[in-house]
């Protein structure tokens, strides 16, 4: 639904798993995040390229901020609902910058503001869905750069190896058509 086909989706599905090893985050979640950016992002225009970038940068962002995955979620969650009604404000800015410090100061520096500015934008309706994607196309090298310079935790680690089996799975599937099967009967 978020590509359009199922060629493009084939695509996606490929690359978000390349961009969850690298940004060691939960491959599932990193799809629910495309997923929501992609929708919020028809209106802009954007192409498949430019939403996997910006997802890679959100992910990078989240690796760095650390914090409770079911807090990172929340934060995703009203990011995509920020950017699906064109606005990131109130709320929805408010969880960014509380659950995902590094991912509210990479919007704040795209944009080239302090995260004192960046509130004051939100709360005056003036932080749009075009420039947050901005923002973090901009910071998308500077976050790459800091996921790879930093440490892999044990947790990291076993969110990848999570991630593998995932994808292990879904190969498995696609070659021996098991789900296909269990539809039919």
């Amino acid at each position: 639904l978020a590509t359009g086909s199922t060629r493009a989706a084939g695509q996606a599905y490929e690359a978000l798993f390349e961009i969850a090893q690298r940004s060691r985050v939960s491959f599932t979640e990193l799809g629910s995040t495309y997923a929501s950016i992609a929708r919020a992002g028809e209106s802009l225009g954007l192409s498949q390229q430019r939403l996997l970038g910006v997802t890679e940068a959100i992910g990078n962002a989240m690796t760095i901020s650390g914090g409770s995955a079911a807090g990172m979620q929340a934060a995703l969650t009203q990011l995509g609902q920020g950017l699906a009604s064109g606005t990131l404000r109130g709320e929805e800015l408010n969880s960014v910058m509380e659950q995902t410090p590094r991912l509210a100061r990479a919007i704040a520096d795209g944009l080239g503001v302090t995260t004192g500015q960046l509130r004051a934008m939100g709360a005056a309706g003036q932080l749009t869905g075009e420039q947050v994607i901005k923002a973090l196309e901009g910071q998308a090298a500077t976050l790459r750069g800091e996921v790879a310079d930093a440490t892999l935790t044990v947790g990291q680690a076993m969110t990848q190896v999570q991630n593998s089996a995932i994808m292990l799975v879904g190969e498995i599937d696609r070659v021996s058509g098991s789900s296909g099967r269990l539809a039919v009967e």
